[in-house]
């Protein structure tokens, strides 16, 4: 789980989110309450395609 802040809420306010919904969280305005390291296991970057789809 990662630590995270907003700027809108008050200090002490922080949230736990599981590190594979970081990025999202960042986008949304959210940031990483100290040293955050990503692992090396990330999540797939999208759905996988069938042969017929890429023809």
């Amino acid at each position: 789980m990662v630590r995270m802040q907003h700027a809108s809420l008050p200090a002490g306010q922080d949230i736990e989110v599981a590190e594979i919904s970081v990025a999202s969280y960042e986008r949304m305005g959210w940031a990483v309450v100290g040293g955050h390291q990503p692992s090396d296991t990330a999540a797939a970057s999208g759905r996988r395609r069938t042969q017929k789809e890429t023809d």
